[in-house]
Order: C-alpha cells, then sequence, then structure tokens
C-alpha cells in the first residue's frame, strides 16, 4: 500500500562487516595461540560490539576499516579508561590477524592510542584475617575438613581459581610438598606448600574425600557432595561463606587469596622472582605490583614502630 514504510529485511539487520574473519580470529586464539576460553570469549564480545559499530556505519568489509573509524567507535562512549584499554587491544589484535593473514594492508588500531591509567593494587587480607578465614571450618565432619585443605592449599600455593579446581590427585606430592599445575597458555609449573596446607590435605585425602566420591574414575582432589570437582562459582560461594564466619567485612574472592599469599611473600622477605615462579607469571613486571604493596606494609610498620616516627 503507498505511503506504508518498508521494514527491513531480516537479513539486512543481521549482516555482519567482520562475519567470517571473525569466526578465523577466534579459533585462531583458541587453536594457535591456546588461549583460555573466558579470554577468547572476552574478544569475540568486543569484536562483536565493534562490528555491529561498523555495520551502522555503512562500512562493507574489514579490509574498508580506517583509522577514522577505529577513533569513531572509540570516542564518547563513557568508558572507564581499563574498558577503554581493553578494547583497543582486542581491536589491535584483530586488525593485525587480518594484516598478517593478507585480509588487510594495514592495522588501524595501531595509531590509537589508549588512555593512560594507573593499575589499582589488588586487595589482600592481613596475616590475622586469614587465620581467621582459615579456621573458619570448624569440626571434623568431612566437608569442614575438605574445605579446610581447599583454603589452606589456595592461601599456601597461590593458585588461580581455575588451577585449583582442575587440580588432580596425579598432580600433588605428598613426599616433596609440591603441586604441579596447568597455568595460562598451558604453561606448566611447580608450587611447594607448607606443613599446615600438607596436615590439612592428608586429613582430607585420608578420611574425607572418600565421602564425596561417586566415580572412581574421577581423579580431581577436591569434589562437590554429588561427587563433582568444583567450579569456579562454587568454590567463590564456598570462600564467601568462610569469609562471613571470619566477620571480614571486605569482599574476599578466590584471587584475593592469591594476591595475599604473594604479599605476605615479599613481606617475609622472598625474592621476587619466586614470587613469579610461585603465581606463574610470564612477566616480572606482572608481579612487581607486589612491591608496592610491601612498600606499604613497610611504611606502616615503621610508623607503628619508630619512636621518632
Amino acid at each position: 500500500m503507498k505511503g506504508t514504510p518498508t521494514r527491513p529485511s531480516r537479513d539486512a539487520g543481521a549482516r555482519s562487516v567482520l562475519g567470517e574473519r571473525l569466526r578465523q580470529f577466534r579459533e585462531h586464539l583458541s587453536l594457535e595461540r591456546r588461549l583460555g576460553d573466558n579470554t577468547v570469549r572476552a574478544y569475540v564480545q568486543d569484536l562483536e560490539q565493534y562490528d555491529a559499530f561498523l555495520v551502522a556505519r555503512g562500512k562493507r568489509s574489514a579490509a574498508a576499516i580506517k583509522v577514522e573509524d577505529v577513533e569513531a567507535y572509540m570516542q564518547g562512549r563513557g568508558w572507564a579508561a581499563s574498558t577503554v584499554a581493553r578494547k583497543i587491544a582486542s581491536l589491535r589484535a584483530f586488525h593485525e590477524f587480518l594484516r598478517r593473514r593478507g585480509f588487510a594492508e594495514e592495522n588501524p588500531a595501531l595509531q590509537v592510542r589508549p588512555p593512560r591509567k594507573t593499575r589499582p593494587l589488588p586487595d589482600v587480607l592481613t596475616v590475622e584475617q586469614v587465620e581467621a578465614l582459615l579456621g573458619s571450618p570448624r569440626g571434623e565432619d568431612p566437608s569442614s575438613v575438605r574445605d579446610r585443605a581447599l583454603l589452606e592449599l589456595a592461601y599456601a600455593t597461590g593458585l588461580r581459581v581455575s588451577e585449583l579446581v582442575r587440580l588432580t590427585l596425579e598432580e600433588v606430592d605428598l613426599t616433596e610438598d609440591l603441586v604441579q599445575c596447568m597455568g595460562k597458555r598451558s604453561r606448566e609449573r611447580i608450587v611447594p606448600f607448607g606443613a599446615k596446607a600438607k596436615q590439612a590435605l592428608v586429613r582430607y585425602l585420608e578420611a574425607a574425600r572418600a565421602h564425596f566420591l561417586k566415580d572412581r574414575s574421577e581423579r580431581a582432589v577436591f569434589l562437590t557432595r554429588l561427587g563433582r570437582r568444583f567450579s569456579r562459582m562454587g568454590y567463590w560461594k564456598l570462600l564467601d561463606r568462610y569469609r562471613r564466619a571470619a566477620g571480614i567485612d571486605q569482599p574476599v574472592s578466590p584471587h584475593t587469596l592469591r594476591h595475599s599469599c604473594a604479599t605476605h611473600l615479599l613481606e617475609g622477605g622472598c625474592d621476587l622472582r619466586v614470587v613469579q615462579e610461585v603465581l606463574g607469571h610470564r612477566s616480572i613486571e606482572t608481579t612487581r605490583i607486589y612491591t608496592h604493596l610491601d612498600r606499604s606494609y613497610l611504611r606502616s610498620e615503621y610508623s607503628h614502630f619508630h619512636p621518632r616516627a
């Protein structure tokens, strides 16, 4: 009928500029660079948002994207500096992939500068708070014995939550007091643990793990009541329950124990290179952030104890 507006077709609304190139980039991240699922998902989500912007801007192909397109995408969004920096990193990686594969002549995202941002210091617990947290699982019932071992090992080793919940029986050496874990990008490392963690772990393996075991083929160290390994969220909820029981007001995440492990090692005089190895950091610059916390600790201790401070 005359005068009736034409509705856009379903295909027009679903058009993509990046399309097949984005699918190829996803495979490149997963199969060639061997990044974790969460990292790949973050890249893809950023690029899907970028793709929608390019469609609205009328771009026809990834090869036609210019510097001004990238700049226009980044401007006026109200994003935090950390978000802007992450998105620029995603765009740079994607456009560099296109350039190296011959799909584009240049990387237009290289000329877009990320904002300068200060790196926030990680949240850490005091030694007294950690002691309260680790002492929260009380009693000798199987769940308390398991949870005590889980928390002790988390703090003793500084493992990432994904490394901790994936840990298998074969990766724990109770003779040498070591765990062998697979970190980011499939980098393997050996991490020691101390007497308290060993005592809790042996108690759990000898007296409590069999209570949770449903399938004899399951090799995960820490099992839920359903006989499965913990999920990241399941461990997070367990940790938060004991945080409240310990009377700790500040939020405590799995990474808080990791940060606390690193900080307390440095406060005790541990070499930065050793802490880097324990945490599995590829670059020592990542580990160096804990030296800022260490200096804060030294200043506070000096102010507290020096008679002329």
